[in-house]
């Protein structure tokens, strides 16, 4: 429970996000308003700005917006990535996050060693060990790749691999950034099918993209993030 809502999953309240900055000029400063020198000298960039949002269980929520304008620091805000520099962040319940490829994945070990790694950082439940990886093998179809070293595939091989480890069993909570994008087009609608039926079972959904049509589909409302704050 957070506070006295029940049904609140996520709740952000005046979140601030700074990003340390090295090596900048005075003339690179000045350039883009979300540059800061601190008090302390620090130079930072704010990615995101005084941002409050709840997110209620059941909700599909569409994050849209440029490049660089915060998305995805929002997104690995909630999953717990990235700390606030101030507010007040408070998250209730399991989370899967699709957010980077190859996020979680250890590149010295093979596909297969990774899956029995991830099973164990998940928790899983719905299946046995043998059953997870089997899942995940016949879904990401890397072949004879997936007794290699991760650090061998493609991005859109690494995408597979990520895309089906995370999509086995719901959480309270669903993170997604658009970097299907890398993956093939066979594959991307193969995803696409069990990501529709995947988020029906997950109790909130927040999805980052510049496709409206995605957004449309699998969102009920959307919030448009420019220089770090919801406009």
């Amino acid at each position: 429970m957070i506070g006295a809502h029940p049904d609140i999953v996520v709740k952000l309240t005046d979140v601030t996000v700074d990003i340390p900055l090295r090596g900048l000029k005075k003339s690179e400063i000045q350039a883009d308003p979300r540059i800061r020198q601190m008090r302390s000298g620090r130079i930072v960039l704010r990615a995101l700005d005084k941002v409050s949002l709840e997110i209620r269980r059941g909700e599909r929520i569409g994050i849209i917006g440029g490049n660089g304008n915060g998305k995805t620091t929002l997104l690995k805000l909630i999953a717990g990535i990235l700390p606030a520099a101030s507010g007040e962040v408070h998250v209730q319940g399991s989370i899967r996050s699709l957010l980077t490829i190859g996020a979680g994945t250890v590149l010295a070990l093979t596909g297969r060693q990774n899956v029995h790694l991830r099973y164990a950082l998940l928790g899983i439940r719905k299946l046995s060990l043998e059953e997870y990886v089997q899942d995940v093998a016949d879904f990401a179809e890397l072949g004879a790749f997936f007794d290699l070293p991760v650090g061998t595939y493609s991005p859109g091989m690494q995408s597979r691999l990520q895309f089906a480890m995370s999509t086995v069993e719901p959480a309270a909570i669903l993170l997604l950034d658009e970097w299907m994008g890398v993956a093939d087009r066979d594959f991307q609608q193969k995803a696409h099918d069990r990501l529709v039926e995947y988020i029906k079972s997950n109790e909130a959904f927040v999805f980052a993209s510049h496709n409206e049509n995605l957004l449309r589909e699998m969102t009920d409302r959307t919030l448009n993030l420019k220089l770090g704050k919801i406009i």
